[in-house]
C-alpha cells in the first residue's frame, strides 16, 4: 500500500469517528446492538421503546453516517468497533436539548430552569446558531420560539427541517397562542406546544415523557 493510499484510509476512518461521535447516545447504543445482529423487535424490547422509535432512529443513524444501505452501516461500524473490541451500550445521559429563542433574558431563564431540573439544555439565538449547534452535536429535544427576529428563519420553518430529517422531539414555547397558531404548530410536526409564559414544571414532565418515548 503507498503512503497516499495509507493516509487516504486514516482521513476516511477518522470521518467515520467523527459521524459516529455527532450521533446522540443513545442512537450509538442502538447502532451497536445493530451490528451484533439484533432486530429491531430485539432492540425495542431491550430498551423499553417502540419498534417505531427504532426504526425512525436507524433512519437516523443511516443518515448522518451518511451511508446508503444497512450493509454499508454494519461494515463502517465494525472497522470502527470489531469484534471483542466493540463498547457494551450504556445507559444514557440527560436529556440533550437546544433551548432556540431570541430573547437574552428568557432563554436563560429557560435554560438554567431545565438544567436545574437535570436535563443539559443549551441556549442558542436563532436558527442560524441551532443548525451550527445541531452539526455538532444533535440534540434529544428541541425547544423553539416561533419569532427569532425578522428576516430571519422562524420556528416553524426550523421546525419543519427538523421533522422531515429527525426523529427528535419538539416543543414550541412561544407568546403565539391563538389556536390558529398552535394548529399549525402541531400540524407541521410539534410534539407540544405552550404558550409564554410557561410553566417550567409543567415543561419538564412534558419532556420528560417526551424523552421516555423517545429513547
Amino acid at each position: 500500500m503507498t503512503i497516499g493510499a495509507a493516509s487516504l484510509l486514516v482521513s476516511i476512518s477518522d470521518h467515520i469517528q467523527q459521524c459516529f461521535e455527532a450521533l446522540s447516545p443513545r442512537q450509538r447504543d442502538i447502532s451497536l446492538l445493530l451490528v451484533e445482529g439484533m432486530t429491531n423487535v430485539d432492540i425495542a424490547q431491550r430498551l423499553g421503546v417502540t419498534v417505531h422509535t427504532i426504526k425512525a432512529h436507524r433512519a437516523e443513524i443511516m443518515r448522518r453516517m451518511e451511508v446508503g444501505s444497512f450493509a454499508e452501516l454494519v461494515t463502517q461500524l465494525r472497522r470502527l468497533h470489531p469484534a471483542g473490541a466493540r463498547p457494551a451500550p450504556v445507559a444514557s445521559g440527560p436529556l440533550r436539548i437546544i433551548v432556540v429563542e431570541d430573547d437574552p433574558w428568557y432563554r436563560e431563564y429557560l435554560t438554567d430552569n431545565l438544567n436545574a431540573h437535570e436535563f443539559a439544555a443549551a441556549g442558542v439565538a436563532d436558527g442560524a446558531e441551532f443548525w451550527a449547534a445541531w452539526k455538532a452535536q444533535p440534540a434529544d429535544i428541541v425547544i423553539l420560539d416561533i419569532e427569532l427576529g425578522s428576516d430571519l428563519e422562524d420556528g416553524l420553518a426550523i421546525a419543519s427541517n427538523l421533522r422531515a430529517s429527525s426523529c427528535c422531539g419538539i416543543v414550541m414555547v412561544t407568546a403565539r397562542g391563538a389556536m390558529d397558531d398552535r394548529l399549525t404548530g402541531l400540524g407541521i410536526g410539534a410534539d407540544a406546544y405552550f404558550s409564554k409564559p410557561v410553566n417550567i414544571n409543567e415543561l419538564a414532565i412534558t419532556l420528560t415523557n417526551l424523552g421516555s418515548r423517545l429513547r
